[in-house]
């Protein structure tokens, strides 16, 4: 019998850290019921589409994305390479030609995307994340249930007033160097204690959880079971945070603005939604998703950390009430937790004061973030609209003038600069900044170089996102999201909270497989006159349509931040689709509950869910 080590999959992406383990890659085999049910799938797909008639655009559409969802959820093929499955099966159904499936394949999200990771980049390369990773260990690493609250709630709080796609960009090298920091630190004290090692097997320099027979490979430690599942969760709670954070406010993403567009559109004579009024509702509602999700994930990947830290919790109390009721003593797991933290400490106090190329990366990171908060903040003309407006002969502000300055600008001018800031002090050794004694100058590098770029960009990860805009714009030119949108007729004469409900498991749904901004741009328009119908307020079904679009915690192609954990190779296809699902049901009871109870009075609507007297026939 062979050495048992995880087969290399290629639909699984590695992220490195500097520092971190030297990666070894295991040739071997694709298994060969991939092959097979790839063909299938795809002849069966064909078989349909050919059936079809001419005019059945959007059946075919269906089927193409059907066929896409499968392998994705199957993994049958490296998840890049199935992202492209829309480029061929799309022209081939006839629901849009080469030129136009290929032209959506990159915009304006994915050059944000390349921007936030090129600064990821320089910043793992330069070791800064693994300074913040051990900064945030030292006060949050006491147990691992207070290691993920504290993941989540930095991604919920960053996506409100950023984009959810930069915030995790940020987010995930500093989880990796976490990973990274207690993978190295526990084995450190097992390997002090004399115990048990972690694990006994590891290949390619990630985490290994179940190792097939027959496969031969580097012998290394392995990750214990617990550790790996921990990982998954801790993970995942980056992406998650930040797509409930966005909801939060009302720029915090873009199916919030759209609603507000179609919103006044279509009743001009309703209660104003301003950025202060999103806010009242939708806070509660983003933060009680987020406690929600931290449930969810934590009794999922590390629930015996839980029933610790709930068993303590209630104990002091007891104690407060009546000093000496019970005796607190440290469980084995809370010794070993007290154990990494001294050591996290250690290791923090060793890095030093800050280096150079640290200093000028935080206040990159820092300028990054302030221009992002202030292009165009609420309440306030931000600098990107002054410039806009600049472009207008004369300043006139009453022409019409176009933001021509986006996220995605001030990503890429930053990325730009990372290419020409040295890693020392350019002034060293000048009159201006005296060298330290033998210190002689040499040439510097960048903080950022080609061979960094070219070896650590995810560019999977960016065909992989571009497959979800392919598949969005597919149903938006055959007609599938507006069938989509009529088929809520039969919801007619049902009660007003059902209907809620049914919306929302509906565009959850939608979103999964189409942009959250192109479901809302579909469904505003469907959804807004249909309140008049169904005898329902229309910012009931409105506010509980754009909420639900942001709900997308399953599929890898729902969501940039969804996408951007597949560079861990630690995450598959079924972890995000096991935890998203429940993640889904729960969090769709929440957003009926919210807009059912507090959202409407806050809108100061007093006839509550039903038609209010603003709507009126001609509108």
């Amino acid at each position: 019998m062979g050495v048992k080590t995880i087969p290399e999959d290629s639909s699984r992406l590695e992220l490195h850290s500097p520092g971190g383990e030297e990666q070894h890659r295991v040739k071997t085999q694709v298994p060969q019921w991939r092959t097979v049910f790839t063909g299938i799938v795809v002849l069966v797909a064909i078989i349909i589409i050919s059936s079809l008639e001419n005019d059945q655009k959007k059946e075919r559409a269906g089927v193409v994305i059907a066929t896409t969802a499968l392998l994705w959820c199957t993994e049958a093929m490296p998840l890049m390479i199935t992202a492209l499955m829309p480029a061929i099966l799309f022209p081939f159904a006839g629901v849009l030609d080469t030129k136009e499936i290929s032209a959506v394949y990159w915009n304006y999200i994915s050059m944000l995307m390349l921007g936030t990771f090129l600064m990821a980049e320089s910043v793992e390369a330069c070791g800064l994340h693994r300074r913040i990773a051990l900064a945030i260990l030292s006060l949050l690493g006491r147990s691992e249930a207070l290691l993920m609250m504290g993941s989540i709630l930095v991604a919920w709080k960053l996506s409100m007033f950023m984009s959810n796609t930069a915030t995790t960009a940020m987010m995930l090298p500093i989880i990796g160097a976490i990973i990274d920091s207690l993978r190295t630190i526990q084995r450190d004290i097992d390997r002090k204690n004399g115990g048990i090692k972690m694990g006994d097997v590891k290949t390619n320099g990630s985490i290994a959880d179940t190792l097939p027979e027959g496969e031969e490979g580097t012998v290394e430690e392995a990750d214990p079971p617990q550790f790996v599942w921990f990982c998954k969760g801790l993970i995942l709670s980056i992406p998650y945070g930040a797509s409930m954070g966005g909801i939060a406010t009302l720029t915090g993403t873009p199916p919030n603005l759209v609603f507000k567009s179609n919103y006044e559109k279509f009743y001009s004579n309703g209660p104003t939604v301003d950025f202060g009024k999103w806010m009242a509702f939708c806070y509660p509602i983003s933060f009680l998703l987020v406690v929600v999700g931290w449930h969810v994930l934590v009794l999922m990947y590390a629930r015996s950390s839980y029933v610790d830290m709930i068993v303590t919790i209630f104990r002091k109390i007891g104690n407060l009430v009546v000093p000496g009721t019970f005796h607190i003593e440290e469980s084995d797991d809370q010794k070993k937790w007290r154990q990494v933290n001294n050591e996290i400490k250690k290791k923090y106090r060793a890095l030093g004061p800050l280096r150079f190329p640290e200093i000028c990366l935080f206040c990159l990171v820092i300028i990054l973030v302030i221009l992002w908060l202030l292009r165009d903040p609420a309440g306030m003309e931000g600098w990107a609209i002054k410039h806009g407006k600049s472009m207008v002969d004369g300043f006139t502000h009453h022409l019409p003038y176009h933001p021509y300055l986006k996220d995605a600008w001030v990503a890429i001018v930053v990325g730009v600069l990372l290419f020409n800031i040295p890693t020392e002090n350019p002034l060293e050794g000048t009159l201006l900044w005296r060298a330290p004694p033998g210190k002689k100058f040499k040439r510097s590098e960048k903080l950022l170089t080609m061979d960094v770029v070219l070896k650590k960009t995810p560019w999977e990860v960016l065909v992989l996102l571009g497959g979800g805009y392919a598949i969005a714009e597919g149903c938006e030119k055959s007609g599938l999201s507006q069938w989509l949108g009529d088929s809520f007729g039969f919801l007619e004469g049902q009660n007003n909270v059902l209907v809620a409900l049914v919306i929302c498991l509906m565009v959850a749904c939608l979103t999964e497989v189409a942009s959250n901004t192109a479901s809302t741009t579909l469904l505003m328009p469907v959804l807004a006159p249909m309140a008049k119908t169904l005898n329902v307020n229309p910012l009931f079904l409105m506010i509980s349509g754009t909420v639900a679009a942001s709900l997308a915690f399953c599929l890898p192609s729902a969501t940039g931040p969804n996408a951007m954990v597949f560079t861990f190779k630690e995450i598959r296809v079924v972890d995000m689709l096991r935890t998203g699902v429940i993640m889904n049901v729960l969090s769709v009871l929440v957003v009926v509950f919210g807009v059912s109870t507090w959202t409407l009075p806050i809108l100061g609507i007093s006839d509550n869910i039903f038609v209010p007297s603003w709507v009126t026939p001609e509108e």
